[in-house]
């Protein structure tokens, strides 16, 4: 019974890992259309509906660190080990991300266009800086 039970661990493990990486994958891509939303409407110079956008980019980001686990690193993605050897780093870059989606929210819900733009610009930066440090 426990070798059929680690047969069955072994062989289902890879699938479980695909699967993550597919969440994972589905996610950025839904944050990706969030992020592109926000940068037409503030293009043109347009509050309405950000709001909703960065509350949205906020849950994205408070999930996403919790889609890599150690054995999903392999096949295909994009995501690199380093995450495996930085973990808090990349924890910290995501969490900071919520961070800046729930400031850009709270400028949007307030009108103040300014303050909307500079948390949207930090927000962007942090992607970058994650996807500098932890994509292949």
């Amino acid at each position: 019974m426990n070798k059929f039970l680690l047969l069955l661990i072994l062989i289902m493990s890879p699938l479980l890992a695909s699967d993550v990486i597919t969440q994972r994958q589905d996610s950025m891509q839904d944050f990706n259309k969030l992020m592109r939303s926000a940068n037409q409407a503030i293009k043109s110079g347009e509050i309405e509906g950000l709001s909703q956008i960065y509350d949205d980019i906020e849950a994205i980001m408070q999930v996403y660190p919790t889609l890599f686990p150690d054995d999903s690193f392999d096949g295909r993605t994009k995501a690199s080990k380093n995450i495996i050897d930085d973990r808090s780093t990349f924890n910290q870059i995501s969490s900071e991300t919520a961070e800046w989606a729930a400031l850009a929210k709270i400028a949007a819900d307030n009108n103040d266009f300014e303050a909307l733009q500079q948390h949207h610009q930090n927000l962007y930066s942090s992607c970058k800086s994650c996807h500098s440090r932890f994509r292949n």
